[in-house]
């Protein structure tokens, strides 16, 4: 960034920034810090290593893996179950309309109407 694009709330807020994330001007702190570095490898433990780590999340990973499944089946099993009544209805639905029977009527003769009527239910 270009000093020009600062103004005087962030160049403030910059300050304090730094003041806050600064390194410790202490050497008590960094020779303390060296100590504790230098007893950890003088202890010579073994570092875990990046598979170690994964081996710890895997029962966890597996069974949020195994939730999923089960949230997707059910959701599946509900989708088709819907697919299925809305089908069912299609085909058992009532007649379009009210008009429809009574022209289908008008056009046949008497006895033919009942007889239609009732086919079309």
């Amino acid at each position: 960034m270009t000093p020009d694009r600062w103004t005087s709330g962030d160049a403030e807020l910059t300050s304090a920034l730094r003041a806050l994330y600064a390194a410790p001007a202490d050497d008590g702190y960094w020779n303390a810090l060296e100590a504790r570095i230098l007893a950890h490898v003088a202890r010579g433990e073994v570092s875990l290593s990046w598979w170690s780590e994964l081996a710890e999340m895997a029962r966890p990973g597996l069974v949020a893996a195994a939730g999923l499944i089960l949230a997707a089946s059910m959701a599946l099993a509900h989708s088709r179950q819907l697919e299925v009544t809305n089908a069912y209805a299609s085909v058992i639905s009532p007649a379009p309309s009210s008009i429809e029977p009574a022209t289908r009527a008008a056009s046949v003769g008497d006895g033919d109407a009942a007889v239609h009527f009732l086919i079309s239910r």
